[in-house]
């Protein structure tokens, strides 16, 4: 692996995102234990001759900076971290950078800080936190944001739990307060009986203290209007010659048309769309999965990707004009991953009626993911099944 990343430090990048990464490279070998002295030579050359202006406060200058300080340059290390700055002091976030925004920035700067230069935390913290929880409860946080944030405090927890106490008890709609039990963690949690009326929150010390309110389940009613942010998404159930239906009989095949657009760009790269579909229907696969995928140095959904429709578990390729570049196939549902065009993109595949009632049928959804401010939202609908 050390090996593979002294290689990869060593390639030119041909663009400041190439060369974050290259960066990364560096700052994880620093990690392990190793000197990457010529490495990190050649990424801070290339840096400072093709991206003379930007690098500095580029999170690569952070990467590079936690190097030093491993390696013991604490003069080159304080110099180059103190030019890093927060996501709310930058306006230089590209939407083409899919794996690099504020919440990413902030949160692996702060990891940065808290690990290796903790007498910078004194007031920079409070900025780093509001943007990530913004993104939290503002529903923008992806997986790889998510992971990243919680890498970050969990560093940061550490320096800050001698200092700050943490409650919170909920107040029933008599009136009365119960004190909740929170577990010894970087993040605690627990939970909030349904008969509770209020949640109050506490805090003892100096630390900023930030607190989130989650539930899960299902709406009890279905939303009744599209939703396009960014992208739109459009279903239809179909017979055969694509005259759209509401009502089939058991056993009976027929399709499902799927058309995804993206609405404020030429292309929305890697979006997730969720179909859950209506009880007593099943899809139709058109390949089955191979009984041994695990040929050694392939990796199967890369495979899939680079081959068409044709090589996906279901869809017709020749009703269909998007080939996406994954589809998990659930129980009762589908997960289809790929990218967005400005041009509506088709995507058909069958299903089956296995039992007889009226059904509805949810929304589909489409949403960026690593872009959570992309959505798009289908209308419901009514599906008859009847018996023959």
């Amino acid at each position: 692996m050390n090996g593979w990343l002294t290689r990869f430090a060593a390639t030119p990048a041909s663009t400041l995102a190439d060369a974050r990464l290259r960066a990364y490279a560096v700052y994880l070998l620093a990690r392990q234990g190793a000197k990457p002295t010529a490495a990190l030579s050649n990424v801070e050359q290339e840096l400072t001759h093709r991206y003379t202006e930007r690098w500095p406060t580029d999170l690569a200058a952070a990467y590079l900076a936690s190097t030093y300080r491993l390696m013991q340059r604490t003069e080159d290390a304080n110099r180059m971290i103190a030019k890093v700055p927060w996501a709310t002091q930058r306006r230089d976030f590209g939407d083409d950078e899919v794996y690099y925004d504020p919440v990413v920035h902030d949160a692996q700067l702060l990891y940065l800080l808290s690990r290796h230069f903790p007498n910078r935390l004194g007031s920079a913290p409070p900025a780093a936190l509001e943007t990530m929880s913004t993104a939290v409860s503002g529903n923008r946080a992806s997986s790889l944001t998510a992971a990243y944030t919680l890498l970050a405090l969990d560093a940061f927890a550490k320096g800050a739990a001698t200092s700050t106490m943490l409650g919170v008890s909920e107040i029933g709609k008599d009136g009365r307060e119960r004190a909740l039990t929170l577990p010894d963690a970087a993040i605690r949690k627990t939970e909030v009986s349904e008969a509770a009326a209020k949640v109050q929150f506490a805090r003892r010390g100096t630390a900023p203290a930030y607190f989130a309110l989650s539930e899960s389940g299902f709406d009890r009613n279905p939303p009744t209007t599209e939703k396009t942010e960014g992208v739109e998404i459009v279903r239809e159930f179909v017979d055969v010659k694509g005259t759209p239906i509401s009502r089939v009989t058991v056993g009976e095949e027929f399709l499902v048309r799927l058309r995804v657009r993206a609405t404020a760009r030429e292309r929305v790269p890697q979006i997730a769309i969720v179909d859950l579909l209506p009880g007593g229907i099943e899809p139709v696969l058109e390949l089955q999965a191979p009984a041994d995928s695990s040929t050694p140095g392939a990796d199967p959904a890369m495979q899939r990707q680079q081959n068409s429709t044709a090589s996906l578990p279901i869809g017709l390729p020749d009703k269909s004009d998007w080939s996406p570049s994954h589809v998990d196939v659930r129980e009762d549902r589908l997960i289809i991953y790929g990218d967005a065009g400005k041009n509506a993109g088709t995507f058909v595949y069958r299903v089956r009626a296995n039992n007889a009632g009226t059904y509805q049928v949810p929304p589909v959804l489409a949403e960026g993911m690593y872009n959570r401010a992309i959505v798009g939202l289908s209308r419901g609908a009514t599906l008859e099944v009847v018996k023959p």
